[in-house]
């Protein structure tokens, strides 16, 4: 284990609202009462059943189970819950617990719209030149379709499947766009994509090789995927140097750039290019190598997490943590005195 921090105590790390406070209640009621069930797995790299216990608890107090594979240093989920007790889990309690909303807002989809944009841009960088005109897009995982009016605005024929209805219901009702519920197994194989987006949806997913068997299935060779998921190696700045607060119940898998390369390239894909954040695009590989060797990151890996573990609390001298409080202030300051300034006029015309 990390720490004794990460030992189930069912305490958040989260300060929850009533919403989320009500969403996770239901989701350890379903636990407790056997709706949600859960099943063992080996690690989907190296078939290996040797795992070390990172943590038994995520970061809003469920009883969460994370392992390093001691084969190739994997960082997954086991015991998960089953597929069908996740289907329940996205499409009654997930945005609830995770958004702390009861529906879909308009500042949902304007985040969304504005990862669309960043998306579009680090393709567009990565891929100079590239004419995204009369280009098919599609995104699983799309929730709203935020992504998706942004990519459309660029003249790209667009299309999206969540398992979260209510929001896509909304993407459809206020933006025109064409999403549908279901999955990837959902999409006609006679469709092809020439771009396919998996914005934080990877993690999610319980059946790693089979989603990648099938999408090999609707892709050509000029198909380009773009995946972003939370990466490990990331934890010390993009979570305030806290393995606690990155480690959430609804993620099955938890991977570095070289973790995720690792299952790609074991499905036939390659590596176009990417960051530790992550932030990657592949492709189909025209020469699959078999049996490529795959590095073990386990004694990498291990260490980094105990090594921010034992330093998180230097998070609060970086420069950008104290930059960021100083910004607040100056916001707060500024507030203050927008409120403060007709109430000194009230003053001064009545007294």
């Amino acid at each position: 284990m990390i720490s004794t921090r990460f030992k189930n105590d069912s305490q958040p790390l989260l300060k929850l609202n009533n919403i989320q406070l009500a969403a996770k209640k239901e989701v350890e009621m379903k636990i407790q009462n056997g709706k949600y069930t859960f099943e063992n797995i080996s690690c989907p790299v190296c078939n290996s059943i040797k795992t070390e216990l990172l943590s038994e608890k995520d970061r809003y107090g469920l009883d969460f189970h994370v392992v390093v594979c001691l084969g190739c240093g994997l960082i997954y989920t086991n015991p998960r819950m089953t597929q069908k007790s996740y289907n329940e889990f996205y499409d009654q309690e997930y945005r609830k617990l995770y958004n702390g909303d009861e529906s879909p807002t308009e500042l949902f989809f304007k985040d969304q719209y504005n990862t669309g944009k960043r998306i579009y841009a680090f393709i567009n960088d990565a891929l100079p030149g590239m004419d995204f005109k009369g280009r098919n897009i599609l995104e699983i995982g799309c929730g709203a379709g935020g992504i998706l009016l942004y990519f459309k605005e660029q003249r790209c024929n667009v299309k999206g499947y969540d398992l979260g209805n209510e929001y896509l219901q909304f993407g459809k009702n206020n933006y025109g766009l064409d999403l549908t519920c279901g999955s990837l197994k959902n999409v006609p194989e006679e469709y092809k994509p020439d771009i396919v987006i998996f914005s934080h949806v990877l993690e999610h997913l319980v059946d790693f090789n089979s989603e990648l068997h099938k999408l090999k299935e609707i892709c050509t060779p000029e198909t380009l995927l773009y995946i972003e998921v939370p990466g490990v190696k990331d934890i010390h700045d993009q979570y305030r140097m806290d393995s606690l607060l990155y480690f959430q119940n609804a993620h099955t898998f938890h991977f570095t750039l070289s973790s995720l390369t690792n299952l790609f390239v074991k499905n036939g894909f390659k590596l176009i290019i990417g960051t530790e954040y992550v932030k990657s695009i592949f492709s189909l590989d025209s020469n699959p190598i078999n049996n490529k060797e795959i590095k073990n990151e386990y004694p990498e890996i291990v260490n980094y997490l105990k090594n921010i573990e034992k330093k998180r609390f230097l998070y609060l001298f970086k420069i950008s943590t104290i930059n960021n409080r100083i910004k607040s202030l100056i916001v707060c300051a500024l507030r203050r005195v927008k409120l403060l300034e007709p109430l000194q006029k009230l003053k001064e015309r009545y007294l």
